[in-house]
Parts: structure tokens; C-alpha cells; sequence
């Protein structure tokens, strides 16, 4: 009797694993991303600085920073060091950081209206949103790619009028890099010379008078 039980408590429990998420969990995490992010950066009435600690908390939950780290890097994280790693990761979340939080600052009004989600093939979700712009014909389409592992959803990418922020990001910095040799201290640099400027946009300097 007792193996009885066992082997149909085996069967309950193998048929029937932990539910993965589904096209529904994935749209209510990304709502709740972009409300976090409305609440606590765009409307939030604080200083910059506090809405720049503010998204880096946001923003460190809601992706896996090493994947996208050496994702952005793409063939170079191979054969970088892992010191070199490490200090490109603090760099791109900062310039991350420290760039969406300005352009964030400088919005006014704006809604995010969520309108589709689905599953792909690969088993990412791709959950459609607009943001209404005031007192124009334009929305802007974002798409918010999100990934399930292990049953955590992570954002993994954003799709900004077809436009792949991933992607962006791997260009740019290849170039960079293929302009120095692969050098990703060179890349660290630069990214660490950007941030000084973001972190602290008042401090720009006006140009010369002619």
C-alpha cells in the first residue's frame, strides 16, 4: 500500500511541475517596470541624483547585468579578463543609468499604454506598449522582450521603434573596440569619461563665445 502511494504521489508530482510564466506574468512584470520607473523617476519630484539611485535599483532587479554585459561585448567578453569584465559591467550600468534617468528627467505627460503580448518560438516574451507623446500625432511603439529562466523574468531587451537597444549597445561598442585593437580597458575608458558628463549634466560646459 504504501508503494501504492508513493508511485501515484511520483506521478502528481512529475506530471504536473511548477507552472512557468505565462504571456500574462510577463505583461503584468512589465507593467509594473514601467510604473515603478513613472512613479519613482518620471514624476518622482526629487533631485537627479535620487532618481538616478532610484532607476539603478530598478533597473539591477529588472535585468541580469552580467548577460548583458557580455552580450553587448559580443566576441570580445571571450577573451577579456575577468578584472576587465567586471569594470565594463560598472561602466555600461552606469552609462545606462545615468543616460535613460536625463532623458526620463525630461519627460512630461507621457502614458504607456500596453496593447499585445505573445510567446515566441524560443520562449522569450514580446509584450507591445506605446507611449502617447501631449500635443502630438505620434506614439512611440515599445516592445519589451522578456525572458524566463528558472521561472524569473528578467528584461532582456527593448525594441524602441523597431530599433533593438541590445543591439545598439554591441554595435557601438564593437566599433569602439575594433578601433582599438579589442581593447577593453579602451572601451572603459571612454564609457567611464561618458558617465562623468551624464552623472552630472549641469556641469557641462557652454561653449566658447565667439
Amino acid at each position: 500500500m504504501k508503494k501504492l502511494i508513493f508511485f501515484v504521489f511520483c506521478i502528481l508530482t512529475c506530471a504536473f511541475p511548477a507552472a512557468a510564466a505565462d504571456t500574462t506574468a510577463a505583461e503584468a512584470f512589465s507593467k509594473k517596470l514601467a510604473d515603478d520607473i513613472m512613479r519613482d523617476v518620471v514624476k518622482a519630484q526629487t533631485s537627479l541624483q535620487q532618481k538616478q539611485d532610484a532607476f539603478r535599483k530598478i533597473f539591477l532587479s529588472a535585468v541580469n547585468i552580467k548577460s548583458t554585459a557580455r552580450f553587448t561585448l559580443g566576441r570580445y567578453a571571450r577573451t577579456a579578463a575577468p578584472e576587465q569584465l567586471q569594470a565594463y559591467t560598472d561602466a555600461l550600468t552606469n552609462n545606462i543609468i545615468y543616460t535613460w534617468t536625463e532623458r526620463f528627467n525630461n519627460y512630461a505627460g507621457e502614458t504607456i499604454t500596453f496593447e499585445s503580448s505573445r510567446q515566441s518560438d524560443s520562449g522569450d516574451f514580446y509584450i507591445t506598449s506605446k507611449i502617447d507623446i501631449p500635443d502630438t500625432e505620434n506614439d512611440v511603439e515599445i516592445i519589451w522582450r522578456i525572458t524566463d529562466k528558472k521561472d524569473v523574468l528578467k528584461l532582456a531587451d527593448l525594441v524602441v521603434e523597431g530599433v533593438s537597444m541590445l543591439m545598439s549597445y554591441r554595435n557601438e561598442y564593437t566599433a569602439v573596440l575594433q578601433q582599438n585593437g579589442g581593447d577593453v580597458a579602451a572601451l572603459v575608458k571612454q564609457l567611464n569619461a561618458k558617465n562623468e558628463i551624464l552623472k552630472n549634466p549641469a556641469t557641462k560646459q557652454a561653449p566658447a563665445k565667439q
